[in-house]
């Protein structure tokens, strides 16, 4: 397996640290992977490790405000004094943009998780046709109303303790109404995923976890209420994926990727597929079943090759 680190020089003044891996012979396609909030790209390498050995050729990136791109701990959770949400959708485009032309005859597909799906969905509502799919895992359609009243609080926590402040209450607001499903909870992180050797190294990993700042979450809220107002944006013939767990409290459970799905069927999307995993949480790819969803994964490509 070839791997290979580097710092690319992107707009909106920020160093981000890129991943690629890579077999020898020949490929077939490439994969973008953009990872959630408050993780790394690291935690992806089995994943983008099978995915080479199957013909692949995988980038990821650490996003502003994580691991790899921050220049030291204090700016854990904290990207721009721009418009968070935004900067996050451009530094996507950038890395597309560099993929090929680094890759100019390979077809491109996304996989987004987390907050990475949402980044992702806001890409292809406004830069669709540059790809040729995308995979959404752990993701939804979040209500308006929530968003709202988030929306408000951030601010109200950014104008009076500072963009920068990193608030109990937002995080605890935003993520620990997750973990009430799992009850009675071994860790406030039981719910993302039932392998409790990965929950583990999630809670142990320094770089996993932490409170984002209150400008980041001001602006997210923003950026999902701007999602749910420019579905009809995205390309029609842009083939979709959507994975998600049973119990993942992201997507509902199941309610809130059901209206993702349902929302993006009345949007006419051509190649529409959502695969519900049986009792399985929000991180599917670190999940006890990994190796039924990366399969799915790799058939789902594979058909669109």
């Amino acid at each position: 397996m070839k791997t290979e680190v580097k710092k690319l020089n992107f707009s909106h003044q920020g160093l981000i640290e890129t991943h690629k891996w890579q077999e020898e012979g020949e490929k077939r396609a490439v994969v973008i992977i953009v990872h959630g909030m408050a993780e790394h790209i690291e935690r992806y390498d089995a994943f983008a490790s099978r995915l080479a050995r199957d013909g692949f050729i995988v980038y990821g990136y650490n996003q502003r405000g994580h691991k790899g791109t921050i220049a030291s701990k204090e700016d854990y959770g904290y990207m721009s004094e721009g418009d968070n949400f935004a900067i996050l959708v451009a530094d996507l485009f950038e890395m597309t943009e560099y993929v090929q032309k680094e890759n100019p005859d390979l077809p491109i597909f996304i996989f987004g998780h987390s907050m990475g799906s949402f980044v992702t969905q806001r890409f292809v509502q406004l830069h669709g046709k540059k790809i040729d799919g995308i995979i959404l895992s752990g993701s939804a359609k979040q209500p308006n109303a929530a968003l709202r009243a988030g929306i408000m609080l951030a601010k109200m926590v950014a104008r009076f303790k500072g963009p920068r402040y990193r608030s109990k209450l937002l995080n605890s607001l935003t993520f620990g109404a997750y973990n009430k499903f799992f009850r009675p909870n071994k860790t406030e992180f039981d719910w993302l995923n039932r392998d409790e050797t990965e929950v583990k190294k999630y809670i142990d990993d320094e770089y996993c976890g932490g409170i984002f700042t209150a400008a980041f979450f001001r602006d997210f809220f923003r950026g999902l209420k701007t999602i749910n107002s420019n579905f009809e944006l995205i390309p029609k013939e842009l083939p979709i994926l959507l994975l998600s767990g049973s119990e993942d409290p992201v997507g509902g459970p199941v309610k809130l990727i059901a209206k993702l799905y349902e929302t993006l069927k009345k949007m006419e999307i051509k190649d529409l597929e959502l695969k519900l995993y049986e009792g399985a949480r929000h991180e599917l790819l670190l999940e006890t079943n990994r190796e039924e969803v990366i399969q799915d994964i790799l058939n789902w490509l594979n058909k669109r090759l």
